[in-house]
C-alpha cells in the first residue's frame, strides 16, 4: 500500500523533472495559482482555464495546482475583499466600470463582485515572482541531474506507464 504511493509519488515527481523545460513547469504551475485563487463562477477562470490549455505548459500540474489552492483560497476571500473594493470604489474609475457592466459580456467577467476583482489582483500580483523563481529552482533541480539519470529516468517513467495502462 504504502509503496504503491510512494511509486506513484515517484513517477509524478520524475515526470515532471524529465519530461518538461522548467519554463512549461513555472508557467503550469503559475496558471494554476491564478485559476485556484479565484472564483470560479465568472468568465475570467473560465479564460484563464481556456488560456491553460492552449498554451505549451505542463496541464497536469496546473490542474493539481489549481485543485490545491481553490481549496485555500477561501482563507484569502478577506483579504481579497479588501482589495477589491479599495479598486471598485475609486471614484474616477467608476464611468469605465459602468461601461464595461453594460457591454454584453460585461455581467458574466465577474469585475462587480469585489471577491473576484480582489482575488484577480492578488493572482496577478504573486504571479510573476512565483512563475520566476520557481523558474529558477527548477533549472537549478533540473541541471544537477546528470545526463545519464536523466536517460534512466526518462526510461524508468517509460516502463512504469506501460507497466500501469
Amino acid at each position: 500500500m504504502v509503496s504503491d504511493i510512494v511509486s506513484r509519488l515517484r513517477l509524478f515527481s520524475n515526470s515532471l523533472l524529465t519530461s518538461s523545460a522548467p519554463g512549461q513547469i513555472a508557467a503550469g504551475f503559475t496558471l494554476g495559482m491564478l485559476i485556484g485563487v479565484m472564483p470560479k463562477s465568472n468568465l475570467i477562470a473560465l479564460s484563464l482555464c481556456v488560456v491553460l490549455f492552449s498554451l505549451r505548459c505542463n496541464k497536469g500540474l496546473g490542474l493539481a495546482v489549481a485543485v490545491m489552492f481553490s481549496l485555500v483560497s477561501p482563507l484569502t476571500d478577506p483579504i481579497a475583499h479588501k482589495l477589491g473594493a479599495a479598486l471598485l470604489q475609486t471614484e474616477s474609475m467608476q464611468g469605465a466600470y459602468a461601461a464595461a457592466f453594460n457591454m454584453p459580456l460585461g455581467p458574466w467577467v465577474g469585475f462587480n463582485n469585489t471577491v473576484v476583482t480582489g482575488s484577480f489582483l492578488l493572482g496577478l500580483y504573486l504571479a510573476y515572482p512565483v512563475y520566476f523563481a520557481l523558474r529558477m529552482l527548477l533549472s537549478v533541480v533540473q541541471s544537477t541531474l546528470q545526463p545519464e539519470t536523466r536517460e534512466e529516468i526518462v526510461a524508468d517513467v517509460d516502463l512504469q506507464t506501460r507497466a500501469a495502462a
